[in-house]
């Protein structure tokens, strides 16, 4: 396993592929973080209403040796917030609780759906690989065209990387639906790329255009918020997100609470490499996309 990975990270970017037994020790460990010293083993499973073996299970399946290594990673993350190396907008590993807020009232509902969006962008945050997002940037720029594919929300997340790609002069489109997704990956070649976007990789279109994709030759990257996913595992390179655990914890309640804004690190990751291609653009370039702008502003009411 990486070293000095977060564990709350590598729960929730494991969390959806669990099963019950394992989400109710995820939801114990996210909503109620063990203080110094944390949980025993045996705590840990009696407020979760599980084994010891499953426990043990749990933190192998996060990529731990064993209870103990996990426990230590748990006090290094919280020690690594206490020196400054966490924050993005908040110092805290766990920003609200899991649950969905037990009052109507507006405050309440507030503090827990912005703070949930902070969470999801702190989260993206620390997962980031910046080595791999140079990568990106590079093989966007040097592509014959890009090729952006996503279903519901994640299509908006493609049309909005298609456009912004655009304005740096990059040639590319964006499908949402299987039958064009086929279309434009069908007339794809080697040295095209082609970018799936789906917030919990369980798109089917976008997985099997991914992998025909790869299966040809040409180079995919994913950007998903689940590790092991299809979607991440069908694509070359894969940026990890956060995600909304909130929405999917205590799936007991009676709610129908769909955030539009799960998608918000798919765009934050878009705007970073869009940034990231802009500031590789020599000045010649820069004058021609002034210049662009302004013909825009031209047709803006007055």
């Amino acid at each position: 396993m990486k070293e000095n990975v977060n564990p709350f990270l590598a729960i929730k970017a494991n969390y959806i592929q669990m099963n019950p037994a394992m989400k109710r020790i995820a939801d114990v460990l996210l909503e109620s973080p063990p203080k110094r010293g944390g949980y025993t083993i045996g705590m840990l499973a009696e407020k979760s209403r599980v084994s010891n073996a499953t426990v043990t299970r749990f933190v192998r399946t996060l990529g731990f040796e064993n209870y103990k290594t996990f426990l230590r990673a748990i006090q290094e993350s919280f020690e690594d917030e206490q020196n400054g190396e966490k924050g993005l907008l908040s110092g805290q590993t766990v920003l609200y609780a899991g649950g969905f807020p037990n009052s109507r009232d507006a405050e309440s509902v507030c503090r827990y759906v912005i703070g949930s969006e902070v969470e999801m962008l702190n989260d993206t945050l620390s997962l980031l690989d910046f080595d791999l997002m140079e990568k990106v940037a590079e093989t966007i720029l040097e592509a014959r065209q890009v090729l952006f594919m996503g279903e519901g929300h994640s299509f908006l997340a493609a049309q909005s990387a298609c456009l912004r790609f655009r304005m740096l002069g990059v040639l590319c489109n964006c499908f949402g639906d299987f039958q064009n997704m086929v279309s434009g990956v069908g007339m794809a070649r080697p040295g095209d790329l082609v970018v799936g976007i789906s917030n919990m990789g369980y798109s089917s279109p976008v997985t099997e255009c991914l992998r025909h994709a790869g299966e040809r030759g040409i180079q995919t990257v994913a950007i998903t918020g689940v590790k092991g996913s299809p979607v991440n595992q069908a694509a070359d390179i894969s940026i990890m997100t956060g995600f909304n655990y909130g929405s999917f914890s205590n799936q007991s309640q009676s709610t129908c609470y769909e955030p539009g804004s799960e998608n918000m690190p798919q765009y934050s990751v878009i705007d970073s490499l869009y940034l990231m291609c802009v500031m590789r653009k020599d000045e010649s370039f820069l004058g021609r996309y002034y210049d662009t702008l302004a013909l825009v502003d031209e047709k803006r009411l007055k």
